[in-house]
């Protein structure tokens, strides 16, 4: 029988738009993704290795009432 063991733990950083604090949960494969309560904007980080981690962001979508 198969053990699948799953290691979740609370990842902080702060956000590269606007600088508020953005908590996520990384997962058993160092990826954790997490939006920021002030801009909207989406962060997906991977954790690569010892020092070296991969941060994508996504710019949050217009509403057509702030166009």
């Amino acid at each position: 029988m198969s053990e699948n063991k799953e290691e979740w733990h609370e990842v902080t950083w702060f956000c590269s738009n606007c600088g508020t604090k953005v908590t996520a949960v990384q997962n058993s494969e160092g990826l954790s993704k997490a939006e920021c309560q002030r801009c909207h904007s989406v962060t997906v980080r991977r954790k690569m290795g010892r020092r070296h981690s991969r941060i994508e962001m996504y710019a949050a979508k217009m509403s057509q009432a702030a166009i």
